[in-house]
């Protein structure tokens, strides 16, 4: 089931209509209706989630409902729906959006902790290490890409 799937059940099964939710939301008309064919605007996936009482992580990736049975754990801890939100947001942008997501995240977190580097390879698919730069400390990904 895709997103557009999914909302459709919800307005469904809350007995309401797309017009209804698309009204409540601030949505043009038929907004939803064409997330069927193209990918939706985050701010507007996140009025529906709001609106339908749901997480943009359900609307987006179908996890359940009940996000505690199946919150992804992360450093050990369940993420919370917030975080989850995030995940969900960062999924619909472009990779260049992700990209400077990435950098900003990890420019806060070098200020925030005064470390220097990125975290970034112990979240990735690869097993690649990440390379050293010329003073032996590993590169940001800023840096490594």
């Amino acid at each position: 089931m895709n997103l557009f799937e999914r909302v459709q059940k919800l307005i469904k099964e809350k007995g309401l209509t797309v017009k209804q939710v698309e009204r409540d939301c601030g949505l043009a008309n038929a907004t939803i209706r064409r997330w069927e064919t193209q990918t939706p605007n985050i701010e507007s996936v996140n009025k529906v989630a709001q609106t339908l009482h749901v997480s943009i992580d359900y609307l987006v990736n179908g996890n359940s409902l009940n996000a505690t049975a199946t919150r992804p754990i992360c450093d050990g801890e369940p993420l919370s729906e917030a975080e989850a939100d995030l995940v969900a947001m960062y999924r619909l942008v472009s990779a260049e959006d992700r990209k400077t997501i990435f950098d900003l995240t990890t420019l806060k977190y070098e200020q925030v902790t005064g470390e220097r580097g990125s975290v970034y390879s112990t979240y990735t698919d690869t097993n690649e290490p990440q390379k050293n730069g010329s003073n032996g400390e590993p590169k940001s990904h800023h840096e490594a890409v």
